[in-house]
């Protein structure tokens, strides 16, 4: 994973401007700032810089990137917000709506910005606020471009959003006068024309410089290309679209001042050429045919943290939930009771992070891709382990999933969606009542596949031979007849694509312990998040009947 990210910033130091600020400089922690937007709230983008040769205009570096920013923080399951002015505002909501049509724009006014800026803080409460080729106030309270200009009259104050108390805040630019680049004040006094007078002089927590700022839209996006195992880069056509739809809105070259199809004075080519390397240095390794350890020690050291559809292909994979021992009995016989949505293939020793039939070389606290932690039915965090919190009285359940089954389905030449978009399995709590045992009742959770009425026939044969995980499907094409109404809004997982002529398929799920869980409010659990799970060392062929 470390050698992702080292190949990510190769292709980020090109510097074909001669600007100075590629080379030989701090190089930010790539793997911690995407694990961490991985487990973000709100994202602030923060973009738009106006041309002054161009009576203001913006320019066409920044608002691509925010787009593609926008983009891969919506297709993580985040929300993002980007917050610009007058003079990119146009240029922006059409990028979003090509990229992120689900992301809303604000636009700051001139007058009265600070007070804006202090309220969208509050309202918001964003985690992170990541500015991408903003003018950031010089140490002379003035916003300067790279000739040393006055711009102030030209923008609107958005400096506060990164000073935010507890907002971690990530700083991209290329020439030193954009916010967040006062953590590089020295080198950029030294190197830049101007340095002294233009420096940004507010400082980001990562401070990332490249060739041309817009490039990291794409190294974020390659980033958390690295950190989910799942190619998020977009495509040259995509991006050839994004630039027609950004210079039709108002933008210009931030050198020339030309509404022309450039970025900083190089080709849309030129650019292109580093969205292609970027792809090259990703060398993603085809998870599907890896061996389960292996894939077990990528989550262990947290360098890969993704769902594990299609992962290990032939391999069985498992739920988790975690109780104290006192807490076990009562739902060891619910389980019994509800053997399809909460079918137990292993249970732990009290204390043990290990287990004897499913996997060795295993450590229970750390080597699901992700955690969930309750308190009292309440969702506390999503970790990626819980080591600290193992208590000698834990007792660990393995339940099996219906990712198990998506090998023999995929070999009848059946399709499973979720894996052919990249994403999660789209997952529903149901009107259906599980049996109650003690303090454990609650509903069934199921899991959704899309699916002609002859391939649902095939799949519902499959699968009832398979009881361990899941059994055959509870609903084939009335989602209302189990309560599910809104196919595009799961609680669990992701939308995917219904196409014409398909139906949706439902199957228990064992995700079901979660919903029994919030029902039941046990003082305290464990699980794995939704689509996260155990990858065990058996084969799915042991797991049928």
């Amino acid at each position: 994973m470390s050698d992702g990210f080292q190949r990510i910033w190769r292709v980020m130091e090109r510097d074909p401007g001669h600007r100075g600020l590629t080379y030989d400089l701090p190089r930010a922690d790539l793997k911690s700032m995407g694990l961490g937007l991985l487990d973000a709230g709100e994202v602030l983008i923060l973009s738009g810089f106006p041309v002054q040769r161009a009576d203001g205009r913006g320019e066409t570096d920044g608002p691509a990137g925010a787009a593609n920013l926008a983009a891969v923080l919506s297709a993580i399951g985040k929300k993002a917000t980007v917050v610009t002015d007058e003079a990119s505002c146009a240029a922006i909501l059409a990028a979003c709506s090509l990229y992120a049509p689900q992301t809303e724009v604000l636009c700051v006014p001139h007058n009265g910005a600070q007070a804006y800026c202090y309220n969208l803080i509050k309202q918001r409460r964003p985690t992170h606020v990541i500015a991408i080729e903003r003018p950031g106030r010089g140490l002379d309270g003035h916003y300067h471009n790279f000739r040393g200009e006055y711009i102030d009259h030209l923008l609107a104050d958005t400096d506060l959003l990164l000073y935010a108390k507890g907002v971690t805040t990530i700083g991209i630019g290329d020439g030193g006068n954009e916010l967040g680049m006062g953590a590089l004040r020295s080198i950029i006094e030294n190197r830049v024309n101007l340095g002294r007078e233009i420096c940004a002089d507010a400082a980001a927590d990562y401070t990332l410089t490249a060739g041309v700022s817009n490039w990291w839209g794409w190294g974020i996006r390659a980033v958390l290309s690295v950190v989910t195992g799942r190619d998020l880069l977009p495509t040259e056509e995509e991006e050839r679209r994004l630039l027609r739809a950004i210079v039709g809105n108002g933008c210009v070259d931030g050198v020339t001042g030309l509404p022309e199809m450039t970025v900083d004075h190089l080709s849309l080519e030129e650019n292109l050429s580093v969205l292609r390397e970027l792809r090259a240095a990703l060398e993603l390794p085809d998870y599907s045919i890896m061996e389960p350890p292996a894939v077990r020690r990528l989550f262990r050291e947290n360098s890969l943290v993704r769902p594990t559809a299609g992962m290990c292909a032939g391999y069985a994979q498992c739920n988790l939930l975690v109780l104290p021992k006192a807490e076990a009995a009562d739902f060891r016989e619910f389980a019994r009771k509800n053997p399809f949505p909460c079918p137990v293939l292993e249970e732990s020793a009290p204390g043990a992070r290990t287990l004897n039939f499913l996997a060795r070389d295993l450590d229970l606290a750390r080597d699901f891709p992700r955690y969930r932690v309750w308190r009292n039915g309440r969702l506390e965090s999503q970790p990626l382990e819980v080591s600290q919190l193992w208590q000698e009285d834990f007792v660990s359940f393995l339940i099996g999933c219906s990712f198990s089954f998506e090998d023999a389905l995929i070999k009848a030449g059946l399709p499973v969606r979720h894996i052919e978009e990249g994403c999660n399995v789209p997952m529903y709590r149901t009107n259906i009542d599980c049996v109650p045992h003690g303090r454990f009742s609650g509903k069934m959770v199921v899991s959704m596949r899309p699916l002609t009425p002859e391939q649902a026939q095939k799949a519902a044969e499959i699968t009832a031979r398979m009881p361990r995980v899941h059994g055959g499907p509870v609903e084939i094409g009335q989602p209302e007849r189990i309560g599910v109404y809104d196919l595009e809004h799961p609680d669990f997982g992701d939308p995917v694509t219904i196409g014409k002529g398909e139906v949706p398929v439902f199957w228990p799920c064992g995700v079901t312990p979660q919903s029994v869980v919030m029902n039941a409010c046990p003082p305290f659990a464990i699980t794995h998040a939704p689509g996260h799970m155990l990858i065990a060392d058996i084969k799915n062929v042991s797991l049928m009947d």
